[in-house]
């Protein structure tokens, strides 16, 4: 009697149990992962860390952002803010609205072998970027003002922005290190705080081309929020502009309408077009 195919594909070993939940070789948090393998170590913490993004328009976050300005986890929700879980670091505390993204802190880095292994003892660096030990602690040191009470842990574990098994004294003592680092240390997305997505999509916009973030995916959420403001801006210059050209034409000779065309007719078009450069091309 033949056997049946479904024997084909079953496993020739399994792992015991023990054997799955040590994973000693494995990068903490990622038990795929193989902590000896660099390049995969090395993507690892590209995706986990870097803010290069942000590094790259370095020279326009202070319009976007204050350093310092970052708000304990129970203040946050005190300014209606939704804290909305990222995995992307270069989103790590940016706001819009009534939202704050904030990014998890990777199991791996608290890890004391990953840490001296692979983050201090290693030379890691994302080409043209900070070194990944100035991204995880300017990371951390965003973490020791989200987490200055008891309270802010609370959340935060609820949260899962870290381990649900971590105590206050624990934290206390494992924060202590990265409290008082300097911009020096740090990498440069974390010398500026929380970063305000609609000034930074702005200012990206005029100089990339295109927003840093889209948040509004469709014409129908994009009017909803900013349909009036572009209706009251539109309307504002349309009765400016039929005013002024109403005194032209009742007064050709008089030069305070002709001045007053030539030099703030231009100025009109600014806030026109910068509406035009926020509307959306694609739905």
């Amino acid at each position: 009697m033949q056997d049946n195919a479904g024997d084909d594909i079953t496993p020739s070993s399994i792992p015991d149990q023990d054997e799955v939940l040590s994973m000693d070789n494995a990068i903490p948090g990622n038990p795929l992962l193989s902590i000896d393998d660099q390049p995969a170590v090395g993507e690892f913490l590209r995706a986990e860390l870097s803010t290069m993004r942000l590094r790259r328009v370095y020279g326009i976050l202070f319009l976007t952002s204050k350093p310092d300005n970052i708000s304990p986890l129970h203040h946050q929700q005190i300014k209606g803010r939704d804290i909305c879980i990222t995995e992307r670091p270069d989103l790590h505390l940016v706001w819009h609205y009534e939202r704050i993204f904030i990014k998890p802190i990777p199991e791996s880095l608290f890890s004391s072998e990953f840490w001296e292994k692979h983050i201090v003892g290693a030379d890691t660096r994302d080409t043209g970027s900070d070194s990944f030990r100035a991204e995880a602690e300017g990371f951390l040191r965003t973490y020791a003002r989200l987490i200055t009470h008891e309270s802010d842990l609370h959340l935060a574990k609820r949260l899962h922005l870290v381990p649900g098994t971590l105590t206050w004294n624990g934290w206390c003592h494992y924060i202590q290190r990265f409290r008082y680092l300097r911009d020096r240390d740090v990498a440069q997305r974390y010398h500026f705080g929380e970063i305000r997505l609609t000034r930074l999509n702005f200012w990206h916009s005029l100089r990339h081309g295109r927003s840093y973030f889209q948040v509004h995916h469709n014409y129908a959420t994009f009017f909803a929020r900013f349909g009036a403001p572009y209706i009251f801006v539109f309307g504002a210059a349309t009765v400016f502009l039929t005013a002024l050209q109403t005194g032209l034409a009742a007064y050709p000779q008089w030069g305070i309408y002709q001045d007053l065309a030539s030099r703030i007719v231009p100025f009109t078009l600014i806030p026109v077009q910068s509406c035009q450069l926020y509307t959306p091309i694609s739905g």
